[in-house]
Protein backbone atom coordinates (compact mmCIF):
# COMPACT_ATOMS: atom_id res chain seq x y z
CA UNK A 1 0.00 0.00 0.00
CA UNK A 2 3.12 2.72 0.79
CA UNK A 3 4.50 1.93 -2.15
CA UNK A 4 0.75 2.39 -4.09
CA UNK A 5 0.22 5.67 -2.22
CA UNK A 6 4.72 6.74 -2.92
CA UNK A 7 4.55 5.98 -6.67
CA UNK A 8 0.54 7.28 -7.13
CA UNK A 9 1.55 10.73 -5.48
CA UNK A 10 5.11 11.08 -7.58
CA UNK A 11 2.85 9.95 -10.54
CA UNK A 12 -0.27 12.74 -10.22
CA UNK A 13 2.81 15.41 -9.08
CA UNK A 14 4.93 15.10 -12.01
CA UNK A 15 2.52 13.98 -14.29
CA UNK A 16 1.04 17.67 -13.40
CA UNK A 17 4.14 19.56 -14.84
CA UNK A 18 4.71 17.42 -17.93
CA UNK A 19 1.46 18.89 -19.07
CA UNK A 20 2.98 22.65 -18.83
CA UNK A 21 3.28 23.32 -22.41
CA UNK A 22 5.75 26.58 -21.12
CA UNK A 23 7.69 24.60 -19.00
CA UNK A 24 8.15 22.11 -21.41
CA UNK A 25 9.55 24.66 -23.90
CA UNK A 26 11.51 26.32 -21.61
CA UNK A 27 13.13 23.28 -20.31
CA UNK A 28 12.48 20.29 -22.54
CA UNK A 29 15.79 17.83 -20.17
CA UNK A 30 13.48 18.40 -17.10
CA UNK A 31 10.76 17.06 -18.85
CA UNK A 32 12.58 14.08 -19.96
CA UNK A 33 13.71 13.73 -16.66
CA UNK A 34 10.47 13.90 -14.65
CA UNK A 35 9.03 11.66 -17.21
CA UNK A 36 11.42 8.91 -16.79
CA UNK A 37 10.70 9.04 -13.50
CA UNK A 38 6.62 9.88 -13.61
CA UNK A 39 6.36 6.75 -16.63
CA UNK A 40 7.59 4.17 -13.71
CA UNK A 41 5.87 5.50 -11.31
CA UNK A 42 2.47 5.04 -13.09
CA UNK A 43 2.98 1.73 -14.09
CA UNK A 44 4.06 0.71 -10.52
CA UNK A 45 0.99 2.69 -9.02
CA UNK A 46 -1.26 1.16 -11.67
CA UNK A 47 0.25 -2.53 -10.67
CA UNK A 48 0.21 -1.57 -6.77
CA UNK A 49 -3.57 -0.86 -7.32
CA UNK A 50 -3.99 -4.34 -9.31
CA UNK A 51 -2.43 -6.40 -6.71
CA UNK A 52 -4.23 -4.53 -3.44
CA UNK A 53 -7.80 -5.04 -5.69
CA UNK A 54 -6.72 -8.84 -5.84
CA UNK A 55 -5.46 -9.90 -3.22
CA UNK A 56 -7.00 -7.40 -0.45
CA UNK A 57 -10.48 -8.73 1.20
CA UNK A 58 -12.32 -5.88 1.05
CA UNK A 59 -15.91 -5.98 2.59
CA UNK A 60 -18.91 -6.11 0.26
CA UNK A 61 -20.15 -2.95 1.13
CA UNK A 62 -16.88 -1.01 -0.01
CA UNK A 63 -16.25 -3.02 -3.08
CA UNK A 64 -19.00 -5.49 -5.32
CA UNK A 65 -18.32 -7.30 -8.45
CA UNK A 66 -19.16 -4.14 -10.29
CA UNK A 67 -15.93 -2.05 -8.87
CA UNK A 68 -14.14 -5.04 -8.85
CA UNK A 69 -14.14 -5.32 -12.29
CA UNK A 70 -13.72 -1.72 -12.97
CA UNK A 71 -10.30 -1.63 -10.81
CA UNK A 72 -8.99 -4.64 -12.23
CA UNK A 73 -10.19 -2.89 -16.13
CA UNK A 74 -8.45 0.51 -14.93
CA UNK A 75 -4.73 -0.86 -13.45
CA UNK A 76 -4.37 -2.85 -16.97
CA UNK A 77 -5.28 0.32 -19.05
CA UNK A 78 -3.19 2.53 -16.92
CA UNK A 79 -0.57 0.13 -17.30
CA UNK A 80 -1.37 -0.01 -21.04
CA UNK A 81 -1.58 3.20 -21.63
CA UNK A 82 1.64 4.16 -20.03
CA UNK A 83 3.31 1.31 -22.12
CA UNK A 84 2.53 2.64 -25.26
CA UNK A 85 2.52 6.57 -24.36
CA UNK A 86 6.72 5.36 -23.36
CA UNK A 87 6.99 3.33 -26.79
CA UNK A 88 5.64 5.87 -29.15
CA UNK A 89 8.27 8.59 -27.60
CA UNK A 90 10.85 6.66 -28.13
CA UNK A 91 9.78 6.36 -31.80
CA UNK A 92 9.45 10.01 -31.71
CA UNK A 93 5.70 9.60 -32.00
CA UNK A 94 4.62 12.60 -30.06
CA UNK A 95 1.42 13.54 -31.52
CA UNK A 96 0.76 9.72 -29.90
CA UNK A 97 2.79 9.49 -26.65
CA UNK A 98 0.85 13.24 -25.18
CA UNK A 99 -2.11 11.26 -26.23
CA UNK A 100 -1.60 8.25 -24.74
CA UNK A 101 -0.20 10.03 -21.43
CA UNK A 102 -3.76 12.10 -20.90
CA UNK A 103 -5.39 8.93 -20.86
CA UNK A 104 -2.91 7.65 -18.64
CA UNK A 105 -2.86 10.45 -16.09
CA UNK A 106 -6.81 11.14 -16.04
CA UNK A 107 -7.10 7.24 -14.81
CA UNK A 108 -4.76 7.84 -12.14
CA UNK A 109 -6.40 10.75 -11.28
CA UNK A 110 -9.78 8.66 -10.43
CA UNK A 111 -9.51 8.67 -6.91
CA UNK A 112 -9.20 12.10 -6.59
CA UNK A 113 -12.22 12.27 -8.91
CA UNK A 114 -14.01 10.08 -6.37
CA UNK A 115 -13.51 12.62 -3.60
CA UNK A 116 -15.58 15.16 -5.93
CA UNK A 117 -17.92 12.98 -6.44
CA UNK A 118 -18.04 10.82 -3.23
CA UNK A 119 -18.16 13.74 -1.09
CA UNK A 120 -21.16 16.08 -1.92
CA UNK A 121 -23.45 12.62 -1.58
CA UNK A 122 -21.91 11.54 1.76
CA UNK A 123 -22.40 15.21 3.18
CA UNK A 124 -26.25 14.89 2.29
CA UNK A 125 -26.98 11.27 3.00
CA UNK A 126 -24.55 9.54 4.61
CA UNK A 127 -21.84 7.47 3.18
CA UNK A 128 -23.09 5.34 0.01
CA UNK A 129 -22.65 1.42 0.28
CA UNK A 130 -22.98 -1.51 -2.09
CA UNK A 131 -23.85 -1.07 -5.59
CA UNK A 132 -24.70 2.96 -5.24
CA UNK A 133 -20.83 3.53 -3.95
CA UNK A 134 -19.72 1.21 -6.96
CA UNK A 135 -21.56 3.05 -9.49
CA UNK A 136 -20.49 6.36 -7.97
CA UNK A 137 -16.60 5.28 -7.74
CA UNK A 138 -16.45 3.62 -11.51
CA UNK A 139 -18.46 6.92 -12.96
CA UNK A 140 -14.65 8.92 -11.36
CA UNK A 141 -13.00 6.93 -13.87
CA UNK A 142 -15.24 7.61 -16.59
CA UNK A 143 -16.02 11.04 -16.09
CA UNK A 144 -11.75 11.39 -16.50
CA UNK A 145 -11.70 9.01 -19.38
CA UNK A 146 -14.27 10.88 -21.20
CA UNK A 147 -12.76 14.42 -20.45
CA UNK A 148 -9.13 12.94 -21.48
CA UNK A 149 -10.76 12.08 -25.02
CA UNK A 150 -12.16 15.19 -25.27
CA UNK A 151 -8.90 16.89 -24.43
CA UNK A 152 -6.75 15.18 -26.81
CA UNK A 153 -9.64 15.33 -30.36
CA UNK A 154 -9.69 19.32 -29.19
CA UNK A 155 -5.86 19.96 -28.21
CA UNK A 156 -3.93 17.27 -30.07
CA UNK A 157 -5.61 15.62 -32.91
CA UNK A 158 -5.69 17.84 -36.35
CA UNK A 159 -8.90 19.19 -36.90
Amino acid sequence: MVLHVLSASLFCVLGALQFDAALRQRFPRLHRITGRVAAPCGIVAALTGLWMTAAYAIPAELQGPLLYSVRMVVGLAMTLAVVVSVRAVIQRRITQHKAWMVRAYALGQGAGTQVLILLPVTLMAGAPTFIFRDVLMASAWGLNAVFAEWVIRRQLLPT
